[in-house]
């Protein structure tokens, strides 16, 4: 009776160990002073300090791919649980250098990732970060700390929710925030390579109800508002640029708790799928062009990897986005389904040769058409 009472404490010790316990994080490189090479890298997971406690007690270390075809073990250096008692800030750090200047991308997998309803069979998908940075400024690079409420991501039921994840940087360079969907990889043994959850829904495409946005600027999330309990899974991309070119982008993956908290209810705004890329705000350093009640917003120029567009006209309209190159032939188009004051798209040129094409919105018989240079 012992020997079989002790297997089973045994067993239940290890499922507790794999408990799923992951609710997001990001990565960041940070320079070491004297070298402009030599970087520390920090990668930040959320942790759950309820239910998954025990695995993040024995969450001690974990890879982190450097970007150039090395990889390396981060301990934990620290570990900040928030005043809610219920989630931990844990910090992993490494030093690196590398053999050159160049644009590397870090990358780390861990499994467990917490279930929720936005990622089907979200336990068995590996929770995957990365950051991509460029060592080929003429300043050394630090790449942003990702916003984090004190109170952790719980948010009420039935309310509009606001959460502040404004990032820092410390030499001042431009910040551009997006939604972006979250991360996985085939496997621990492919963790270097990451990919897109294709099943993953923005949190109000669930329920077809209000909205879900991210001001680009400010980097506030809103979503007005959530009409079930329970977890969903977030990601953003924090976009780096100084004197408008890109020198860093970093995926930053977040688990809302939605709860039935003390308050009013509130009314949901009418059905709007959210959008992947610019958010609810103007972009900073931004180019705009204006045709008396119609504004036509692009960002950055010169481009590299995203164009962002915004369509703001006084009236409802339902606009047409043209990319074409010099000799006029049509490499994106998109035609707006739904009245709107203000429309937005981001328009992936990574592909696309270095040079110049033409962007052009039309509305009914107007249209403006601009230079779009291609780094």
């Amino acid at each position: 009776m012992k020997t079989v009472l002790l297997l089973v404490l045994v067993l239940f010790s290890m499922g507790m160990a794999q408990a799923s316990h992951l609710l997001g994080g990001y990565i960041r490189a940070t320079p070491v002073s004297g070298s402009s090479l030599t970087y520390q890298i920090s990668a930040v997971l959320y942790l759950d300090e309820v239910t998954g406690k025990t695995a993040t007690n024995q969450t001690d270390a974990i890879q982190i791919c450097l970007g150039d075809g090395t990889t390396a073990t981060a301990y934990r250096a620290s570990r900040m649980i928030l005043t809610n008692q219920t989630t931990s800030i844990n910090s992993y750090t490494l030093i690196h250098t590398y053999v050159g200047p160049g644009t590397y991308t870090l990358t780390t997998s861990v499994s467990n990732r917490t279930p929720n309803k936005v990622i089907p069979n979200a336990e068995n998908l590996l929770l995957t970060l990365n950051t991509t940075f460029t060592t080929n400024t003429t300043a050394a690079n630090q790449t942003p700390a990702a916003g984090f409420p004190p109170t952790s991501f719980r948010i009420g039921v039935n309310s509009r929710a606001v959460l502040s994840l404004k990032a820092t940087d410390a030499e001042g360079d431009s910040l551009v925030y997006g939604l972006a969907k979250p991360l996985t990889t085939l496997s621990i043994s492919q963790s270097c390579t990451a990919q897109v959850i294709p099943t993953y829904q923005y949190p109000n495409d669930i329920t077809k109800r209000g909205t879900f946005k991210v001001n680009s600027t400010t980097g506030d999330l809103v979503w007005d508002s959530p009409v079930e309990v329970g977890l969903y899974s977030v990601a953003l991309n924090i976009s780096e640029y100084r004197t408008g070119v890109l020198i860093s982008q970093t995926t930053q993956e977040i688990t809302l708790f939605v709860d039935d908290l003390p308050g009013t209810p509130g009314v949901s705004p009418p059905y709007e799928p959210a959008i992947q890329g610019v958010g609810g705000g103007l972009v900073m350093a931004t180019t705009s062009y204006a045709d008396t009640d119609f504004l036509l917003t692009t960002f950055p120029s010169p481009v590299d990897d995203q164009l962002q567009v915004v369509i703001q006209t006084s009236n409802l309209t339902s606009p047409m986005v043209e990319m074409t190159d010099i000799n006029g032939r049509i490499l994106h188009k998109l035609i707006f389904n739904r009245l709107a004051r203000q429309h937005e798209q981001v328009i992936g040129m990574g592909s696309m040769t270095p040079g110049v094409y033409i962007l052009r919105v039309s509305i009914g018989e107007r249209s403006i058409s601009r230079k779009i240079v291609k780094r």
